[in-house]
């Protein structure tokens, strides 16, 4: 009998939420029996691997910024099982280290911008940054401090992208 395994898109979406929310995703990596593991075992730890070297910095070492979530969609866990999830560009997963706030793109906007809208007036957010990208433009909107982000044609990862977003001195 051949083992299923979530996508590395599923398991990368499900780490993204679950360190916005200040938890830990254990991976349950089966061995055969001569200790090796199976191919589509392989396939995801080596995808989650480069997905990792692209945007890991705003996992490792990071809190939730504020409560962590934005957007209306979210992962639903029944027992043991969690569906994916239609995920829309309103939706963001958010982390902190220091300065940097990491807003995670769970969707990838087809009109090329984003709004994200858990930063605040007093935030005075200084520069932004694509992982996997570099710079990109942005406006902070006043009196709310909505933050408004002109992206790339195309997304660095095929998976769940990441904005560095460096605040100012308070």
């Amino acid at each position: 009998m051949r083992a299923v395994y979530k996508t590395p898109a599923h398991v990368i979406e499900i780490l993204v939420d679950v360190v916005a929310k200040n938890g830990n995703l254990l991976l349950n990596i089966p061995q055969l029996p001569d200790g090796t593991i199976d191919e589509e075992c392989r396939h995801l730890l080596t995808e989650l691997a480069d997905w990792m070297a692209l945007c890991g910095e705003g996992v490792h070492g990071t809190r939730p910024f504020r409560d962590g979530v934005e957007g209306s969609s979210g992962v639903v866990v029944d027992g043991f099982t969690e569906e994916r999830v239609p995920w829309t560009p309103a939706d963001h997963r958010l982390t902190r280290r220091g300065r940097t706030v990491y807003a995670f793109q769970l969707a990838w906007p087809k009109d090329g911008r984003t709004v994200i809208r858990s930063t605040r007036s007093e935030d005075r957010v200084a520069a932004v940054r694509l992982l996997g990208h570099g710079p990109v433009p942005f406006d902070q909107v006043h009196p709310g401090g909505e933050l408004v982000v002109d992206l790339p044609d195309r997304a660095p990862s095929r998976y769940v992208n990441a904005l560095a977003i460096e605040l100012g001195a308070p």
